[in-house]
């Protein structure tokens, strides 16, 4: 029986038919994928799902400068999704790869094929219950910044909260 180590090394390689795609850490994650991860949490962290489905069902632009800059990040998350259920199944309402969730990801790792065009994201999402997320919201201005998002870490510790861990592969 091979060793737990034996295991996991085999576990941290991807094989394709154009070659091996080796696991690269969150750091070196292309810019285009960094900010959509950037843009997810920062709607999550600052809006709540209620306040979400509000304004994508409605439509209409919120004249609060902090749900302005939440639609802003929806409509750059919605533009990069494709959408391979577009409704057939469950009618779906404007921007709704973000209306629905709350909680924070946190990229482990990934993995790049680009003979191919395709990415791995290997995923932590943190959730947000309802007060973790209130708390968030209600230090929109004592934790958003014009210069650029927040970590993650920085969000978690802000949110005061044990938060449940699941993990989440996005292709």
């Amino acid at each position: 029986m091979p060793s737990l180590a034996v295991l996991l090394a085999a576990v941290s390689v991807v094989v394709t038919p154009g070659g091996v795609v080796h696991r690269q850490t969150a750091t070196e994650l292309p810019p285009e994928m960094r900010d959509h991860y950037l843009d997810y949490n920062f709607v999550n962290a600052f809006s709540t799902v209620d306040e979400r489905r509000l304004v994508a069902d409605s439509g209409l632009d919120p004249s609060n400068p902090r749900l302005k800059r939440v639609i802003l990040a929806m409509r750059r998350l919605a533009a990069r999704v494709d959408h391979v259920d577009p409704g057939m199944v469950v009618p779906r309402r404007p921007l709704t790869n973000t209306t629905d969730r709350a909680d924070l990801l946190r990229v482990r790792s990934f993995d790049l094929d680009e003979s191919r065009g395709e990415a791995w994201v290997y995923l932590e999402a943190l959730a947000l219950d309802p007060p973790a997320n209130i708390t968030l919201v209600s230090r929109f201005a004592d934790l958003s910044s014009e210069d650029g998002p927040e970590s993650v870490d920085r969000l978690v510790a802000a949110a005061g909260r044990l938060l449940v861990v699941t993990f989440e592969i996005h292709h």
